[in-house]
């Protein structure tokens, strides 16, 4: 094998664990590995704890990654938008776009318009005949992503409840600015949760409820959006009972949304059961729906079925994370091996 080809391959290399002290275990590093990669005594290496593995870093830094497309491929500059946000949210450092045709970059650059707006972290540039996204943000906890989140999206259904009240004025700019906010606030905890150390084995399972969690979540706060539009346009054609009936729906889905985002930790299962009592009203009232809308105004029926489905896109969502924090808290990884399960038997 040649030596540019040793590095990109998986090699399996034994090594004895020894102890050093009274409690310490040390393992060496290869010779060879230490050699290509410049490793000297005294430098700083990485490690990264990914449950049932151990990665080595040869510095002290993660390694960015950029993802490079021949622009001369119609799709790739059509979907650019696309692939920039999927790109953010994945962890991607940095984009390029190598554009041969004249006008390509420029087209490029245009489209990514609308993205810039969105994420939170994002520089364009073109350079010759190549574009240059760079996606790189700071790290997140996706705890405190999570919270970012909630604590909009609660303070934004509070402005609704007192417009409902009469109380506060909202427009239609301001409501699409507060959605742009959320749009930021939702990227960014979705690459947070990316990034985050869930990586391999058990890990990784978790890592994929809390990505499906931290997507529901972004959904229903874009509906909490749609709800906030549909009550400044409709307000005035319901009748007094049916906004003071809104109003309480809306006050149980704050405290939900606020349970399952704001006040959440990694293991408290007791808050996503305490939501889904907060939900179980609207919740029922989809097993009933001919009855509360009897009599009802248009504009009530309406904004009265877009609550009942956001409710249960945070059940789902609830759901979700009943799972994570049930596994989190509650489990522990065992080999097949150790229980006997690793061949099968004929049934």
């Amino acid at each position: 094998m040649a030596s540019g080809e040793s590095s990109k391959a998986f090699i399996l290399i034994p090594r004895k664990v020894q102890r050093l002290g009274a409690s310490s275990l040390i393992v060496t590093i290869p010779k060879e590995w230490a050699r290509r990669n410049g490793i000297k005594v005294g430098d700083v290496i990485s490690l990264i704890d990914v449950g049932d593995r151990l990665i080595i870093l040869p510095k002290n830094h993660l390694k960015r990654t950029v993802v490079s497309f021949d622009g001369k491929h119609k799709r790739v500059v059509m979907h650019i938008g696309r692939v920039s946000l999927c790109g953010f949210i994945f962890g991607q450092d940095k984009i390029i776009v190598n554009a041969p045709r004249q006008g390509t970059a420029r087209e490029i650059i245009n489209r990514l318009e609308n993205v810039i707006k969105i994420l939170p972290f994002i520089y364009v540039q073109g350079r010759g005949k190549q574009v240059i996204i760079d996606l790189e943000s700071p790290m997140e906890d996706p705890w405190q992503a999570f919270k970012g989140l909630g604590d909009h999206t609660v303070n934004y259904l509070e402005r609704l409840i007192k417009y409902i009240d009469g109380g506060d004025s909202i427009n239609l700019d301001e409501l699409e600015s507060l959605r742009l906010m959320a749009q930021r606030y939702s990227f960014r905890l979705l690459r947070a949760v990316s990034l985050s150390d869930a990586r391999g084995g058990l890990e990784s399972v978790l890592g994929l409820h809390l990505f499906l969690y931290a997507s529901l979540l972004g959904v229903a706060v874009e509906e909490f959006h749609d709800i906030g539009r549909s009550i400044v346009e409709l307000r005035d054609k319901m009748n007094d009972d049916e906004k003071e009936r809104v109003k309480a729906f809306l006050q149980l889905l704050e405290v939900a949304l606020a349970t399952l985002s704001t006040n959440l930790d990694s293991y408290s299962v007791k808050k996503v059961e305490e939501a889904y009592w907060k939900l179980k009203s609207l919740l029922d009232m989809k097993s009933k729906i001919h009855m509360a809308l009897e009599n009802a105004t248009p504009a009530y029926s309406y904004i009265l079925g877009k609550l009942t489905s956001v409710a249960t896109l945070l059940e789902i969502a609830g759901s979700v994370m009943a799972c994570y924090m049930v596994i989190q808290k509650y489990s522990e990884r065992v080999e097949e091996s150790e229980l006997g399960l690793n061949s099968k038997e004929p049934r």
